[in-house]
């Protein structure tokens, strides 16, 4: 099928139960101008609640439900959605998070029809990210939330989690590495970009800061961001797959394995991060840290959230 100029998004789901109807719900209350399809991909689910919530969700127009006969994982449901996916644009979202329908944060237009107007009139940008607000266990911007590079993303800071980029490049990089088991976002930019970068394509980075993002903090289900994973060998798979990429972009020619350590050592503190959100937005910045409680420990061990 050829691509039509549109947006797809891929929502992985295994047993998200209600939480899977409040994603879509958000999706189709974004103002767009292109052409819409929600492909929801069952990951083998076996929750009785999840399963009606599937089914219920066929009366909507704009969602397609693939259905994969046993668990594979969400780099593998990520995949399945890829390749189902009729428009040239992709966003992923996971089945607990949502998408914001405050209407005067989407008065602007939104960030589905910013992010395809950026990468239809701007060739050189690989991707466009917005910032994240969490909701539910806790109220507050993550503290990634300012504008990534790529120069800080190949330093391992935190990729954004809901990206909005060209099927075409993500078919170009493979698609998911479903052998990364924690850190997926971030392995998938690198591969993105990598791939890109061997095209001899521009790799810019577009932000529309919103938050239109919103992350759940939940206990429901576990998260992959509290599983216990060897965060150097994770970012080993990636440095070695993509070793010319970190070569020419860092100027280091160590191999993979000294490489993928500089990496992990070059992973911002929750200070960076901080001082990185004050460069763009002072204000912001000193809001986070009230927050927090002016906290500078890691809020992941502190309060759970990211």
């Amino acid at each position: 099928m050829s691509q039509i100029d549109g947006i797809s998004i891929v929502l992985p789901c295994h047993n998200g139960g209600e939480l899977l109807t409040d994603a879509v719900e958000s999706i189709v209350q974004q103002p767009l101008s292109v052409p819409l399809e929600i492909i929801v991909i069952d990951d083998g689910s076996t929750d009785p609640d999840t399963l009606v919530a599937i089914d219920n969700l066929t009366d909507c127009a704009a969602v397609r439900v693939i259905r994969l006969p046993t668990n594979r994982g969400a780099q593998a449901a990520r995949n399945a959605g890829l390749d189902a996916a009729h428009y040239e644009y992709i966003l992923p979202l996971d089945c607990d998070d949502r998408l914001a329908t405050d209407r005067q944060l989407l008065a602007g237009g939104g960030y589905l029809q910013s992010a395809v107007q950026i990468l239809d009139s701007r060739p050189e940008v690989a991707f466009v990210h917005t910032y994240s607000r969490m909701f539910e266990g806790f109220d507050g911007l993550t503290i990634s939330a300012y504008p990534c590079r790529e120069q800080l993303l190949v330093r391992k800071h935190h990729a954004p989690l809901s990206i909005v980029y060209r099927r075409a490049d993500a078919l170009a990089a493979g698609g998911y590495d479903r052998r990364v088991r924690k850190w997926q976002d971030w392995a998938f930019a690198i591969d993105l970009l990598a791939a890109r970068h061997r095209a001899g394509a521009a790799n810019e980075i577009a932000c529309v800061p919103g938050p239109f993002h919103e992350y759940r903090i939940h206990t429901r289900f576990p998260r992959l961001s509290t599983s216990q994973v060897d965060e150097q060998e994770m970012t080993r798979l990636s440095v070695e797959k993509n070793l010319d990429y970190f070569h020419a972009v860092l100027y280091d020619n160590r191999p993979a394995a000294g490489l993928a350590a500089f990496v992990c050592a070059s992973k911002p503190d929750r200070m960076t991060d901080l001082l990185h959100m004050a460069a763009t937005d002072l204000d912001q910045a000193l809001a986070v840290a009230r927050q927090r409680r002016a906290s500078l420990a890691s809020p992941t061990d502190v309060l759970g959230i990211p």
